[in-house]
């Protein structure tokens, strides 16, 4: 019986998506697409302006173009759609901060995936200072450039959470582990009687401290260091929010840190789960179990599915669930839940 002719493409998409990602990472570091204006520019203004000679310059524009992220017509490049909304700096969901940070942190410990799989250990943290976070915040510099990358990447996320539920009914939220303060910021601006508690590393708040600043609602979000893990955590909220907080860790914390939440909410208080989802038959979906991997290089938790969510939520006591998964990534959503 002759054998089913199956066509190799995905598998070359595979083997070429470093390629795709170095040539993203290499355009946010020169600045390409900020460096295009409306009208476009030719080939050999943009080789002018990179300081490249016009073969190489040629060949990034084309691989670009390729992508989807610049368009050519007659000889003048410009940025394509996706690429003017999150590629150029200064626009206000810039993803380029993040494109760097995993360009700088976990593309060479990506190298070392296979002793990750052998030990079980995370590869960015040192085992002699402590988790991801204690290591990082030995390197002010690193938890900067972390801590920029999470708000470029959550800016996105804040948004579609922000359209998506109605905090009007709350007046104060603890932002668990909330880092820069993107989600924060977001509900706040959505809900002018809502008020805010970031509670996070002292590192990190720095960073915090500037966007609220930036944000003008230096009134209504404060921020209080401490270790979600070690602390006693701020009473008084109505609204406590884990975003992309609970995959860092296994089962027993991740269960531990919602009976905390718990314990400082009211009855009918409610917390939201912002994570990436995987399916409840953990097959799937593919970003969702790329970013697991991801979770297995630098921590040691992993992506896990609504339905286990749903199950410690209510172990907890909690319950009423509402799922609101985000329709432009498969996944990507939150997930609501009231103290019983």
């Amino acid at each position: 019986m002759a054998s089913k002719d199956i066509a190799r493409k995905p598998l070359e998409l595979f083997a070429q998506g470093f390629q795709q990602f170095r040539v993203l990472a290499t355009a946010i570091d020169l600045g390409l697409f900020s460096k295009i204006p409306a009208m476009g520019s030719t080939l050999p203004d943009m080789a002018r302006v990179l300081g490249f000679e016009e073969r190489p310059t040629r060949i990034l524009l084309g691989a670009l173009v390729a992508m989807g992220l610049l368009t050519k017509r007659g000889s003048r490049y410009r940025n394509a759609p996706i690429a003017a909304r999150y590629l150029v700096e200064g626009q206000p969901l810039f993803y380029g901060p993040f494109i760097q940070m995993l360009d700088r942190r976990l593309y060479d410990a990506y190298r070392n995936l296979e002793i990750g799989l052998r030990t079980n250990r995370p590869l960015t943290a040192d085992p002699a200072v402590g988790d991801l976070f204690q290591t990082m915040a030995r390197d002010p510099a690193m938890t900067r450039l972390f801590t920029m990358g999470m708000h470029a990447n959550g800016a996105y996320w804040a948004e579609q959470l922000a359209k998506r539920i109605d905090v009007s009914r709350h007046r104060l939220l603890l932002d668990v582990g909330g880092g820069s303060g993107v989600y924060s910021i977001a509900l706040a601006r959505r809900c002018r009687g809502l008020r805010a508690m970031i509670f996070d590393l002292p590192g990190v708040l720095g960073v915090a401290r500037e966007k609220i600043r930036e944000a003008g609602l230096e009134a209504r979000i404060s921020t209080i260091a401490g270790d979600f893990l070690k602390d006693a955590w701020p009473r008084g909220a109505d609204l406590v929010l884990f975003s992309a907080i609970l995959h860092d860790w296994p089962p027993e914390v991740s269960t531990e840190l919602l009976r905390k939440a718990a314990a400082v909410l009211p009855r009918g208080g409610e917390v939201i789960v912002r994570e990436t989802f995987l399916d409840d038959d953990a097959a799937g979906p593919l970003y969702a179990a790329m970013s697991s991997v991801t979770l297995l290089v630098e921590t040691h938790g992993e992506n896990y599915a609504w339905a286990t969510y749903e199950s410690w939520l209510r172990e907890a006591g909690f319950g009423r669930f509402r799922r609101i998964p985000f329709p432009t990534t498969a996944g990507s959503g939150a997930l609501l839940a009231r103290k019983l």
